[in-house]
C-alpha cells in the first residue's frame, strides 16, 4: 500500500461519509456494490429524487436535478442494474420533474434557499444561471436515462438525444462551460446511448475540453479545469482532448499537493456565505475529492 493511499484511505474512512467510505472500499478493496446502494439510498426522497446534501454544498434535504445527477453518476461507476428499486425511483423522478416545454430539467428547486448552500446554488434567475440549464444538468440527466432507458419513452429519449446534440453543437466551441463538460459526460458514455449519438457527442466534447482545460499549474489552486478534471483515465474518451505533458505535470502537482492528514485542498469555500454549516460540507467534499484523487492517480499507475 503506498503511502499516498494509506493516507486518503485513512481520511476518508475517518473523517468521509459513509457513501464515500463505500465508494472508495468497492474501487480498491473488492468492496461490495451493494454497500454503495446501501449508502446512497440515504440520500433518496419518497419522490424518488436525491437531496439531504449529496451535493455537499447543496444542503437542502429536498431533491433537485443536481442531486440527483450525483446520485446517477455513483451508479454508473458501480454498474448500478436498472431493475434496483433505488433506480427505478430515480428514473419515475426525471420523468415527473422533466420539463417539456423547455425540453430540459431545472437545476435546483426554490426549497434549496430555506437551507444553508454556497452562493452558486440559488433559484434566484435560475434561467438565466447555469447557462439556463441546457446541458448542465439536462445532458447528464438524458444520459442517466439513456443508462437505464427500461420504461422510459422511447419518444423521449429520441427527443432528449436530438436536443442535447443540437445543443452540444451549438455551445461546444464557445459558450460551453465547466458544469456543462461535466454533464454531458454522462451523456456521451451512457451504456445504450446508440453509437452514432455517442461518437457525435465525443467530438463536441473533445473540442470543448481542449477549449476550456487550464494548462498553467499557478492557476490550478483556483477552480479551474485541471487537465485530469478531463482526462480521469489514460482511456478516458477525453483524454485525447489533453497534452500528455499537462496530465504529466498535473499527476505530479497532485501528488505534492497531498496534505499531512491525506486529504486535498478544496479549490472553493463558501465559509463567507455560512460559517457554520460550511465545515461540515467542507470536510465532506474533501472526503469526496480524496476518493476521486486516487481514482485518477490509481488509473495512471501512480498508486
Amino acid at each position: 500500500m503506498s503511502d499516498v493511499y494509506a493516507r486518503a484511505r485513512e481520511f476518508v474512512l475517518t473523517q468521509g461519509r459513509p457513501l464515500d467510505r463505500a465508494r472508495l472500499l468497492f474501487h480498491f478493496e473488492s468492496g461490495p456494490a451493494r454497500a454503495v446502494l446501501d449508502e446512497l439510498a440515504r440520500f433518496q426522497n419518497d419522490d424518488g429524487g436525491f437531496g439531504r446534501a449529496l451535493e455537499p454544498d447543496l444542503r437542502t434535504p429536498v431533491s433537485s436535478a443536481v442531486a440527483t445527477w450525483c446520485a446517477f453518476t455513483v451508479l454508473h461507476e458501480i454498474g448500478a442494474d436498472t431493475g434496483e428499486p433505488l433506480v427505478r425511483r430515480a428514473v419515475r423522478y426525471l420523468l415527473d420533474s422533466y420539463d417539456p416545454d423547455e425540453r430540459r430539467w431545472w437545476i435546483v428547486p426554490p426549497e434549496v434557499e430555506d437551507s444553508p448552500r454556497a452562493g452558486w446554488w440559488a433559484y434566484h434567475d435560475i434561467a438565466g444561471n447555469f447557462g439556463g440549464c441546457l446541458l448542465n444538468p439536462t445532458a447528464g440527466l438524458a444520459g442517466a436515462l439513456w443508462e437505464h432507458p427500461e420504461g422510459v419513452p422511447p419518444a423521449l429519449l429520441a427527443e432528449l438525444t436530438e436536443t442535447v446534440l443540437q445543443r452540444l453543437e451549438a455551445l461546444a466551441d464557445d459558450r460551453m462551460d465547466r458544469g456543462d463538460l461535466t454533464a454531458a459526460e454522462l451523456f456521451a458514455q451512457a451504456r445504450h446511448l446508440p453509437a452514432a449519438a455517442q461518437a457525435q457527442a465525443v467530438a463536441a466534447l473533445r473540442r470543448a475540453a481542449a477549449r476550456l482545460v487550464e494548462h498553467q499549474p499557478q492557476a490550478w489552486t483556483a477552480y479551474t479545469l485541471q487537465p485530469l478534471d478531463v482526462a480521469h483515465a489514460p482511456d478516458s474518451f477525453l483524454a485525447p482532448a489533453v497534452e500528455p505533458a499537462s496530465v504529466e505535470a498535473n499527476l505530479a502537482y497532485l501528488l505534492d499537493l497531498q496534505l499531512p492528514d491525506g486529504s486535498w485542498p478544496l479549490t472553493w469555500t463558501w465559509a463567507d456565505v455560512d460559517a457554520q454549516a460550511w465545515p461540515v460540507a467542507e470536510r465532506e467534499a474533501k472526503g469526496l475529492v480524496a476518493l476521486e484523487r486516487l481514482r485518477v492517480l490509481a488509473a495512471y499507475g501512480r498508486l
